[in-house]
């Protein structure tokens, strides 16, 4: 059924390079996978406030990495939320203390602050403190990515060093082969 006769059948050590190349593209699509997987076992949505049994589940995953002395848990996602609500807690506590004292020490100076800087102070913390920590989440997605990268780059560096064998064998053997060198004629005179 093929167009090739049986004498003219590639060897199967004709085809070695491709299978590296297809099993290292298997290998780097499972390891791709299983990378995905472990981002996404290792960090769940975090929504406390959906419902009790979210933020009971949340606030114990939170003690745990805290607790985690260690470090070999990330706690960044797990602890945003609790640190975004100290952050909004310190936006308004900061402008409203500073009017509390400024309206002890003069009724004048208290109202102008309240009314002109303490708005704005709280939003620009407020601000501050969101910047800071989207930030914080992009930076560690950014080194998960770059992890996964690498491991890229290793797998790619293995199945080259694995490919540079074959085709340093065969350029020995190319050289081997007399018909492709030139042979000095002598000049006729």
């Amino acid at each position: 059924m093929t167009d090739q006769p049986d004498g003219d059948r590639p060897e199967p050590d004709e085809f070695e390079a491709e299978s590296r190349w297809v099993s290292f593209k298997d290998s780097a699509v499972r390891r791709m996978s299983k990378h995905i997987a472990e981002d996404d076992a290792d960090q769940p949505p975090v929504e406390p406030f959906t419902s009790p049994s979210a933020f009971g589940s949340w606030s114990i995953d939170a003690a745990r990495s805290l607790v985690d002395l260690q470090f070999r848990r990330t706690a960044t996602r797990t602890l945003l939320p609790l640190a975004y609500l100290l952050g909004l807690a310190g936006a308004v506590a900061i402008p409203i203390a500073s009017t509390v004292l400024l309206l002890r020490s003069s009724l004048w100076m208290g109202v102008v602050f309240a009314v002109v800087f303490a708005i704005p102070l709280g939003l620009t913390i407020a601000a501050v403190v969101r910047l800071l920590l989207e930030f914080l989440v992009n930076a560690s997605r950014l080194a998960s990515r770059v992890e996964h990268i690498a491991v890229l780059a290793d797998d790619l560096f293995q199945a080259l060093s694995d490919v540079a064998e074959p085709v340093n064998q065969l350029s020995e053997d190319m050289r081997a082969v007399q018909f492709w060198r030139f042979r000095k004629r002598n000049a006729r005179k």
